[in-house]
């Protein structure tokens, strides 16, 4: 196995985020066996501030509770369930820091303590300041779901730490407009939500990025993200496979290298890269497509490059089979984008 290579049988989720989608499932209407149905969870873990689920687990229970709720918001309604003692001791860090843009940080620095598999990034500008989600969970369905609990809890948490009533100025979302899209815009009253966008973000006033905390305590706050440190150091590298892929791909835009650059750079076999994408249920072809689709997309929306030379910058030379390419990924042709953009 990849040395940082994160597993579907290794336990490495803290179990009181499970908790709450079991508690809210119960709060439904849905028994408890059900949800933890094939699961082989032992329902005394979510009184254990110390369990640990594998990811076949909690792929499991998700997808137990998506069938048995069939509500196609339940993202969104976790995530404002979700708070801040849910995160342990960096909770208790968070909890501590002076302003929004020191909680982030530190949040960035251990966010693999709460999920390792959770990944996000902050862009700051003059004006305006992104918060993106760049988690790739290649599960659709769980997929989806993370992106809706991402955006109600960096939302809610906010609110929470500032004692401001936070509103984004903006929200995109990185997959086609649903039926029930309205349903996501009564969850953010007056921001434009909008779909079809080549990444999940939150887009705040940059302003906000100094608004103090309520129980801001700087000694609090370096004790908490020292015990921070010392668990991240016990628990050693925690980066998944896929993510150190992307980034080797997006390193080298337009000129992706073929498996077996990549597994060198990883130090590895190309049959052991393989066999570890396998094991997260993807593989070098499908995360060459994403990078490829989620490049296409930003040029797309943000460039008034021809398509030709969009094309040639994601490693097509002939047009024609990146149109093709594109249809398969997204669903539609290019000019749609485009279109979308003027």
């Amino acid at each position: 196995m990849i040395r940082g290579t994160w597993s579907l049988n290794e336990p490495l989720v803290p179990a009181n985020i499970s908790a709450i989608m079991v508690r809210m499932g119960q709060e439904k209407g849905i028994s408890q066996d059900s949800l933890l149905e094939n699961t082989a969870i032992d329902p005394a873990a979510f009184s254990d501030p110390k369990a640990l689920l594998t990811y076949q687990q909690v792929i499991i229970l998700t997808n137990n509770m998506l069938k048995l709720c069939n509500e196609p918001t339940l993202g969104l309604e976790l995530g404002n369930a979700i708070n801040i003692n849910q995160f342990g001791m960096l909770g208790y860090a968070i909890l501590s820091c002076a302003n929004v843009r020191q909680a982030l940080s530190l949040g960035l620095k251990y966010h693999v303590l709460i999920d390792p598999a959770f990944n996000f990034e902050v862009a700051e500008q003059e004006d305006l300041t992104s918060i993106r989600l760049t988690s790739h969970i290649p599960i659709e369905n769980i997929y989806n779901l993370l992106c809706d609990i991402f955006l109600t809890n960096f939302i809610s948490l906010g609110r929470f730490l500032t004692g401001l009533d936070i509103m984004p100025k903006e929200i995109n979302i990185n997959r086609p407009e649903p039926e029930f899209a309205e349903k996501y815009q009564s969850y953010f009253p007056g921001c434009p939500v909008n779909w079809d966008q080549p990444r999940t973000e939150i887009i705040i006033d940059t302003q906000l990025m100094d608004a103090p905390t309520t129980l801001a305590d700087e000694s609090t706050a370096k004790m908490a993200e020292s015990q921070c440190a010392d668990i991240l150091t016990r628990m050693g590298p925690r980066e998944g496979i896929v993510v150190k892929v992307r980034r080797i791909l997006l390193s080298n835009p337009g000129h992706f290298p073929p498996i077996e650059v990549v597994a060198s750079h990883l130090a590895t076999s190309t049959r052991t890269l393989s066999r570890s994408l396998q094991e997260v249920s993807t593989s070098y072809q499908k995360i060459l497509d994403e990078v490829r689709k989620e490049m296409a997309i930003e040029y797309l929306k943000t460039s008034s490059l021809p398509i030709e030379e969009i094309a040639a910058l994601i490693g097509y030379n002939d047009p024609s089979n990146f149109r093709k390419a594109f249809k398969r990924w997204t669903g539609k042709p290019p000019s749609y984008y485009r279109t979308k953009k003027s």
